[in-house]
């Protein structure tokens, strides 16, 4: 090749490369004034947003918040628009409960805007808002459900051990005392139960025990076991409050606790805890899912229509991925992979359909009949009749009095308000009766030891009085006064009445006028219960149900001290009826 050619091949070259050199400048040129458009469309975009936006205040239950926390602020960079301005959300954390008083017109905490939109955990909680005054007005369902998440039995896995039965399934009657149908593999363990009233875990779990239990009298007497066994405790939701589960096991508390959480919360503690997996069974006999709903709560025609647009991206695939990293179902029931040594892929998940609405109301009244304060005044019947055998060649009228009452004392529970009066004819100062205990709570000290080991002390020395004669109704009239004097009207008010049922003293006044009597001073909202507990046959038990019928009380007949487990469930279960 000559130089020539080679000169001009070379400015060719060079040419071509200044040209190109000019166009790749051109192209970055051209690019960075798009993308700086673009930056700037978005800066402003963002300044007018901040000036000019429709804000909703989304309320989330807490396990879920963060990741709802999320997918908003990737909705809030969308920059929608709602009647020419931005939709925005911002979230909060709120407890479900707590959340529908708001949405019934509770005022919101200090600073907060009223909630425009809410994601509780589970439908269950709608349903109690829409029983609410101003729930019922202002709560439009949407149809989105955000995320799922199924209920499971929980327990440590050392306690697991120590129970081999429960190597297989285990359904909703684990969480019973075996005197109400509960399993014999179950003994010794300590029921935690999320407070029904705050957490939709708890509630749930008390729906499906219902179920259980079925109608009747019966079940409402296991109902009530249930309810008196478990121990009421703040929700296990997450994974700290799993962790201080699994310390009760440990020494030196060693108990044997379960309890009921949701597949999301169990998940979340496994990984945060590799190699110590929980003891998590999904109930064999079906367990319901919490659905996390999208609901709207606003008037206000702009912000409902920028909560629209949030429910829109709720349910968009970029949602699903967000909640399902964070250990949740998406709303399509998928999970993602979880490590085989959680042991939950490998089980088999039996899902039922959520209570119907208006079953989460009537499982709280139930409830809430049964947890109600206790505030009772026994009376003990030391007449000369209690020394009589309560059946022939047995123990006294007064023996098995003394041991029923030793073995009822231990059931209620430290919160109960109790009392003690005995009753026979001039017993004090010419009065029927004499006050041993003043009403209070068990739990409390009376000088150097508490109540009830005050009344268990007294128990032990009561004897009859020779001679003296059984002064029953004046006894039950000076009590049924004392009580609505001193009535309390958020606790359950009752008169215990232990007695052998021997005909009155002389001079006593008639059943029926105390009956009189007593509806006179009563009212509807002035209720104080007569329950009796009548050892050995009684001529007079005829009488007797007819005073604790007119009072909303019962009476029975004890023949066996033991039975005294039965009579006090079924008592305290009466409330429960219809």
């Amino acid at each position: 090749m000559s130089a020539g050619h080679a000169g001009r091949g070379g400015q060719a070259r060079r040419g071509r490369g200044v040209r190109t050199g000019v166009l790749v400048i051109v192209a970055v040129v051209i690019a960075a004034a798009v993308l700086a458009a673009v930056s700037t469309q978005a800066i402003l975009a963002s300044v007018s947003c901040a000036r000019n936006r429709a804000l909703v205040n989304v309320a989330a239950s807490d396990d879920i918040a963060p990741a709802v926390q999320r997918v908003a602020q990737y909705f809030n960079r969308l920059h929608r628009q709602v009647g020419g301005r931005c939709a925005e959300v911002q979230v909060t954390a709120e407890q479900p409960a707590a959340a529908a008083a708001i949405v019934d017109g509770k005022e919101p905490p200090h600073g907060l805007p009223a909630i425009g939109a809410w994601i509780p955990d589970s439908s269950l909680w709608t349903d109690v808002a829409r029983s609410l005054p101003v729930g019922a007005q202002v709560i439009r369902p949407t149809g989105i459900d955000v995320a799922r998440s199924p209920l499971m039995i929980v327990m440590p896995r050392s306690v697991a051990a120590r129970l081999p039965a429960l190597g297989g399934s285990i359904g909703w009657n684990f969480l019973l005392p075996e005197s109400a149908g509960g399993p014999p593999a179950a003994g010794g363990v300590q029921v935690q139960l999320p407070d029904p009233e705050q957490s939709a875990a708890g509630l749930a779990a008390v729906i499906e025990v219902e179920r259980l239990l079925g109608t009747g009298q019966a079940a409402r007497v296991n109902f009530t076991r249930f309810v008196f066994g478990a121990q009421v405790t703040d929700q296990y939701d997450n994974s700290a409050s799993l962790t201080s589960l699994v310390s009760l096991a440990r020494k030196p508390i060693g108990e044997r606790p379960v309890t009921v959480a949701s597949e999301q919360s169990v998940v979340q503690y496994d990984l945060a805890h590799p190699g110590h997996a929980l003891a998590a069974r999904y109930p064999a006999d079906g367990t319901p899912e919490l659905d996390y709903p999208y609901v709207l709560t606003t008037a206000d025609p702009l912000l409902l229509q920028a909560a629209r647009e949030f429910g829109k991206v709720l349910g968009q695939d970029y949602a699903a991925s967000v909640v399902r990293f964070a250990g949740f179902r998406s709303a399509r029931g998928v999970a993602d992979a979880t490590p085989s040594s959680f042991g939950l892929a490998a089980q088999r998940l039996p899902l039922t359909a959520l209570a119907n609405p208006g079953a989460a109301q009537t499982t709280l009244q139930a409830w809430g009949s049964v947890r109600i304060g206790v505030r009772m005044l026994a009376l003990l019947d030391v007449s000369g009749s209690m020394a009589q055998p309560a059946v022939p060649a047995g123990p006294t009228r007064e023996q098995e009095m003394t041991s029923a009452a030793a073995e009822g004392l231990r059931l209620f529970p430290d919160s109960t308000q109790m009392g003690l009066w005995e009753f026979a004819s001039d017993l004090d100062h010419s009065k029927p009766y004499k006050e041993l205990v003043p009403v209070g709570p068990l739990s409390a000290e009376t000088g150097l030891i508490s109540r009830r080991q005050q009344i268990q002390q007294i128990n032990q020395t009561v004897a009859p009085k020779p001679g003296s004669a059984t002064t029953l109704d004046s006894t039950i009239l000076a009590a049924y006064r004392y009580m609505l004097a001193s009535y309390q009207p958020k606790d359950a008010n009752s008169v215990l009445i232990m007695t052998g049922g021997a005909g009155n003293a002389a001079g006593d006044m008639p059943a029926g006028k105390l009956i009189r009597k007593l509806r006179a001073l009563s009212g509807p909202n002035r209720r104080v219960a007569l329950i009796f507990n009548v050892f050995g046959q009684s001529s007079h038990i005829a009488a007797i149900k007819r005073l604790a019928s007119a009072t909303g009380g019962a009476a029975f007949l004890i023949t066996d001290p033991a039975e005294i487990n039965k009579v006090f469930f079924a008592a305290v279960g009466r409330d429960l009826a219809g």
